[in-house]
């Protein structure tokens, strides 16, 4: 089994909200941050409610695609139905006896000349490691990152990725992997010609209810402009960016984590997206 790596990319998604309607959105829906229960009974006014603090950052997912390539030939003894009056067949010099069952028949040897190819593609967010439909995303203005501090200006802060990699590439290789009976193999590849770590822009609005010193936080997707309260926070601490090698991490060390016993190879364009976190 071969296994080609192809190029390693960093890739912003432009907004398509600016910060400022943004926040026209996170006034209109002040009052829902604070849950139905509230909105029922507590019945806030929306003049109470002020925007305490506004977090621009960059959340990260992976998207990554691959096809795989299989040759092999196979014998094969295929049953030959004949009519009852032959006793024997002769193919291509060679004689077949007619074996008499229900209906007549012989067996001819041949071999299989087989391909397959297979193709798949895996969206993970890159944080908490699940599996999402995340192409939507995907329509949006994108530019390629030559170096993460292009995303930090302006206090902006950029979440590193807790899923490396290696993770994506185990997932996306294991459903491209076949087993297949076979009596030669003349290839057996996958190709993994996408593995981009994209980021895209969240405002996190965090709302100050005065007279009852309560405090809640909404996200808010600057690319779709949904917004979100379950779970959401401001993050106050999140360790400085991405060492290269843990980032992008398929190297010699874990190849046999991929599949043991392939070999790995690997394109020089993939050391570009390290550069971008130097």
């Amino acid at each position: 089994m071969e296994i080609n790596l192809g190029d390693e990319r960093i890739v912003a998604l432009q907004a398509a909200y600016s910060r400022e309607e943004i926040l026209e959105k996170a006034l209109a829906r002040r009052i829902d941050a604070f849950g139905q229960m509230a909105k029922l009974f507590q019945r806030p006014k929306p003049e109470d409610i002020e925007i305490a603090e506004v977090q621009h950052r960059f959340e990260p997912f992976w998207v990554a695609s691959a096809s795989a390539h299989y040759s092999y030939d196979r014998q094969f003894s295929y049953r030959v139905e004949v009519t009852p009056e032959v006793e024997a067949v002769t193919v291509l010099g060679q004689r077949h006896e007619v074996i008499r069952d229900r209906v007549g028949s012989f067996q001819l040897v041949a071999t299989n000349h087989c391909v397959e190819n297979y193709r798949r593609q895996v969206m993970v967010d890159a944080v908490r490691g699940t599996e999402e439909d995340l192409s939507g995303y995907l329509e949006h203005r994108k530019q390629e990152i030559t170096a993460l501090t292009e995303l930090e200006a302006g206090g902006t802060m950029v979440v590193p990725p807790e899923v490396r990699s290696s993770f994506v590439v185990r997932t996306l290789v294991s459903r491209l992997v076949k087993t297949f009976q076979a009596d030669r193999i003349h290839e057996e590849r996958i190709d993994v010609d996408e593995m981009t770590l994209y980021y895209r822009p969240v405002y996190a609005v965090e709302f100050n209810w005065k007279p009852k010193n309560k405090r809640q936080v909404m996200e808010f997707d600057a690319l779709k402009g949904e917004a979100r309260s379950e779970g959401v926070e401001i993050k106050r601490h999140v360790k400085r960016i991405l060492e290269a090698d843990t980032l992008f991490d398929i190297g010699a060390d874990t190849a046999s984590m991929l599949i043991p016993g392939a070999s790995i190879a690997i394109k020089l364009g993939r050391f570009a997206a390290k550069k971008a976190i130097r």
